[in-house]
């Protein structure tokens, strides 16, 4: 008697590892909803979005590095005028603005970190099989659609497309370096 409670107890223990393990995998894959966050013009991980106004932009990112001088740390702040658009640069975040629209707000958004719960370094695979409802259209980079990484040598573009707003992942060697959201009436391509 004492044998079969022991196999019972056993097989009851080893059904509980499986199932514990399998929850373990299904909580690890990425959930993002892309069309909902494109929907909104924004990255998760960001704290400003598509259409935030400009002049905003600028006083809470130069008031961050401000602060962050006071304190003696190091914080990425940079504007960067070119002839048709300006770059706005944090370091984590850079935004862009077409010089004719600055009224629409920021209309391209770039990170060079995580975004959409997807950290640098992600392969090409695994964002497409986080995102298996989504059809991408899939491109070389070249200096037009990754205009804001210099050098990205045999690179790869991932496009989403939901009505007026893009997600892009750039990849070099396969391997995610970039995230960028824009908005298709504020952004020329």
């Amino acid at each position: 008697m004492k044998k079969f409670f022991s196999i019972v107890l056993s097989a009851v223990m080893l059904l509980s590892f499986a199932a514990c393990k399998n929850n373990d995998n299904s909580s690890k894959s990425n959930t993002v909803d892309l069309e909902y966050y494109a929907g909104l013009g924004q990255l998760p991980e960001c704290n400003y979005k598509l259409g935030d106004g400009i002049e905003t932009l600028k006083s809470e990112l130069s008031a961050a590095n401000d602060q962050a001088g006071e304190n003696g740390e190091d914080y990425v702040y940079s504007v960067t005028e070119g002839e048709k658009t300006v770059r706005i640069d944090n370091g984590s975040f850079a935004y862009y603005y077409d010089k004719e629209k600055e009224s629409n707000g920021i209309s391209y958004i770039i990170s060079l970190d995580t975004a959409y719960g997807f950290e640098s370094g992600t392969s090409i695979l695994e964002i497409k099989e986080a995102l298996p409802e989504l059809e991408p259209t899939e491109e070389d980079a070249n200096s037009d659609n990754v205009f804001f990484i210099y050098g990205v040598s045999n690179g790869t573009v991932l496009k989403y497309n939901f009505e007026n707003r893009v997600v892009m992942f750039v990849f070099a060697d396969n391997m995610l370096c970039a995230t960028a959201l824009y908005d298709t009436d504020n952004w020329n391509e």
